[in-house]
C-alpha cells in the first residue's frame, strides 16, 4: 500500500492541531509497514521566517522538491505553493501511489488532478467542518471550496460521530462515502514518567490552557472565568499557551483590565514547539478546554497521555472522547459560570485530581494509541482501492 498525503503541515511545520495529527498517522503507517509518502506544500521556506512559529524544516538548498526520509521511514517533499501543481504531477507519476490522502480542501485541484493521472483513490480527512466553523464558531470560512472537496472525494473521514452528522447533515449526497476514525496520539517513556511522577497533593496547582486564541476555542470564557477561580483559590497559578507571536505580544493583546490585579498568576507563553509545550504539561495539574466547536481536540489526547485531569465543555471530541466524571469533568459551552465551577471543583480536591488522571492515562494507551488507530485507516484504504478498481 502506497499512500501520499497532501498537506500544509507536517512535523515540524505545525500550526496546530491538524500538524500533529497529519505527523503521527503518517508516521505510524509507515510503521505498520505501509510505503508513505507527503507532499508538504507551504511552511517556512525562508530561513529565519518566523511566520510559522519560528520553524526552519529544512536548509534552503534541500525546498526544491528533493525528497527527504524522517527517521519512520516517511518520503516528504516540501515545496512552494507556486511549484506545488508542477511537482506534485510528477510525483504522481514517479511515485504512483495506490490512495491519495487530502487533508485541506484548498489543495483539492491538486490532489484531484494526480488522481486523475494516477487512478488512485482520493481520500479527503475532514479536520474541521468549515460551515460548522462558521455556525457554530463564528469564523470566517472557504466552505464553497471545502464543499466541493467533499463531493469529489471517493471515501470522506470524519474524525468523530459528531463531524459525521454535521457532514451528513450539509452534504447528505456523499454520507454512503463518509467513514469515522479519530486520531491517534504516540506513547512515550516521558509522558509515562510525567504520570508517576505528578504530585497530586500540591498547594498551588497550574491549569492549563493551549491552543489557539479564537472564539470558538472558548477563550474569552476562560479569560472570564479566571478572576472568578483566583478569587476563591487564590494560589491557582494559570498558563496560557498558544496565540500567534510573543508572550509579551500576546499579554498585551489578551491581558483584560479584569485580570490585571491577578497578573502575577496568570502567564501568557506565545506560540511554542510541541516539545515545549510537553514541558508544560508535564508541569501543570489541570487541562481545561473551553472550546465551543471541537471537532476532535488532540488536546484531549495529549492531556490524557500526561495524566492530566481535564476539564472540557460537553461538545464534539471532547464529550466522544472523555468519560464524565470517570476521565474527566464535563461542562457545558459558553457557560463561565460552570467553567468556574468545574475548575474550582479540579482544584479544590486532589483526590479527584488523581482519579481522573490516571483513570484518563490508562484510557488513552488503551484505546487512542496510533499502532491502533492507523489500522482503521489501513482498511478504508484498502476499501477505497477495490471500489476504485471495480468502477
Amino acid at each position: 500500500m502506497r499512500v501520499l498525503h497532501l498537506t500544509p503541515e507536517f512535523p515540524p511545520v505545525i500550526w496546530g492541531g491538524l500538524g500533529t495529527a497529519v505527523g503521527g498517522l503518517a508516521n505510524a503507517s509507515a510503521r505498520a509497514g505501509m510505503s508513505v509518502g507527503v507532499l508538504l506544500v507551504g511552511g517556512a521556506l525562508v530561513a529565519g521566517d518566523r511566520r510559522y512559529g519560528g520553524w526552519q524544516p529544512f536548509s534552503p538548498e534541500k525546498i526544491s522538491g528533493e525528497a527527504i526520509t524522517n527517521e519512520d521511514g516517511v518520503v516528504f517533499f516540501h515545496v512552494s505553493p507556486d511549484d506545488a501543481h508542477e511537482i506534485g504531477l510528477r510525483l504522481g507519476s514517479q511515485w504512483q501511489p495506490d490512495v491519495i490522502h487530502l487533508h485541506t480542501a484548498w489543495l483539492a485541484p491538486l490532489a484531484c488532478a494526480i488522481r486523475e493521472r494516477t487512478k488512485a483513490p482520493l481520500v479527503l480527512t475532514v479536520h474541521s467542518l468549515d460551515r460548522a466553523e462558521y455556525e457554530i464558531g463564528e469564523m470566517a470560512t472557504h466552505w464553497t471550496i471545502q464543499d466541493a472537496a467533499i463531493a469529489e472525494a471517493n471515501r470522506v473521514i470524519a474524525i468523530s460521530q459528531s463531524e459525521k452528522d454535521l457532514i451528513e447533515f450539509y452534504c447528505p449526497e456523499v454520507l454512503r462515502r463518509v467513514r469515522i476514525v479519530g486520531n491517534g496520539i504516540d506513547d512515550s517513556l516521558n509522558t509515562g514518567r510525567s504520570l508517576q511522577s505528578r504530585c497530586w497533593s500540591k498547594d498551588c496547582p497550574v491549569v492549563l490552557y493551549t491552543g489557539r486564541f479564537v472564539q470558538r476555542k472558548g477563550i474569552m470564557e476562560l479569560l472570564a472565568a479566571i478572576p472568578e477561580v483566583l478569587k476563591k483559590a487564590p494560589t491557582t497559578q494559570f498558563v496560557l499557551v498558544g496565540g500567534y507571536g510573543g508572550g509579551a505580544e500576546i499579554e498585551r493583546n489578551w491581558m483584560l483590565e479584569t485580570l490585571l490585579p491577578f497578573r502575577d498568576r496568570v502567564h501568557f507563553t506565545g506560540w511554542l514547539s510541541p516539545s515545549e509545550v510537553a514541558e508544560w504539561y508535564s508541569a501543570s495539574d489541570i487541562l481545561v478546554v473551553p472550546s465551543w466547536y471541537e471537532p476532535f481536540g488532540m488536546v484531549i489526547l495529549e492531556g490524557m497521555l500526561h495524566g492530566l485531569p481535564i476539564a472540557a465543555t460537553d461538545v464534539g471530541g471532547p464529550a466522544e472522547i472523555l468519560e464524565h466524571e470517570r476521565t474527566g469533568l464535563l461542562f457545558p459551552a459558553k457557560n463561565v459560570a460552570a467553567l468556574t465551577d468545574t475548575l474550582l471543583r479540579l482544584i479544590n480536591d486532589s483526590t479527584l485530581r488523581q482519579t481522573l488522571g490516571k483513570a484518563a492515562g490508562s484510557e488513552v494507551r488503551e484505546k487512542w494509541l496510533w499502532s491502533r488507530i492507523v489500522e482503521k485507516f489501513r482498511r478504508i484504504y484498502q476499501e477505497a482501492v477495490v471500489t476504485a478498481l471495480l468502477n
